[in-house]
């Protein structure tokens, strides 16, 4: 059996290529030039996205902070790096949103209903690690809230949902869940 434990990791960024390298050129969120201020040295960069990743869990990245290449990519909704035309990267970061809310409904006993993705990001790692955070509607409410999902993603493995959540707020709680939900590990579900 495959041991998928790793996926629960949380990867550091490293630097893939400096500012106007034409790999740089291939990513439309890599919008700094080397002439913006600040000019940050690469090491520089790569400690901001590093806090950037451990205060998110890797879900809030400020792409636009950032001149250079690093391991971490935010997901262009109309590109097709995951899969073949005509189907999109925005097609494949909907089916895996609606399938992680389906399953956290599932285990929660909860009736969430997908509305939308608002961003996701990703890296490799013998296949990709993809953070997406997305919109439901609660019924209870009628009020939208925000997930986050941590999915393993590969053609040689099956998708692995690592875990699914309530995106938590600065102080790290998830809003609109109980204490005794949160006790029962219902806020962040692993799949």
């Amino acid at each position: 059996m495959y041991n998928m434990d790793w996926t629960w990791w949380l990867e550091d960024a490293y630097f893939l290529y400096p500012p106007g390298d034409p790999e740089c050129l291939k990513y439309h969120y890599i919008t700094k030039t080397a002439e913006d201020e600040p000019k940050l040295t690469i090491e520089q960069e790569t400690e901001l996205m590093n806090e950037q990743i451990e205060e998110s869990e890797g879900f809030d990245i400020d792409f636009s902070m950032f001149r250079s290449l690093f391991n971490y990519h935010l997901v262009d909704p109309d590109d097709h790096d995951f899969l073949d035309e005509p189907e999109t990267d925005g097609d494949l970061m909907k089916k895996l949103s609606q399938e992680s809310i389906k399953r956290y409904n599932e285990e929660s006993e909860t009736r969430f209903e997908f509305v939308e993705v608002v961003k996701a990001n990703y890296h490799c790692a013998a296949g990709y690690i993809i953070l997406v955070t997305f919109d439901v509607l609660d019924p209870s409410d009628n009020k939208k809230k925000t997930f986050q999902a941590r999915i393993y993603y590969s053609s040689h493995y099956p998708t692995e949902y690592v875990f699914v959540r309530l995106k938590p707020n600065k102080e790290g709680h998830c809003d609109g869940i109980s204490e005794e939900d949160v006790s029962k590990g219902i806020s962040n579900v692993h799949l």
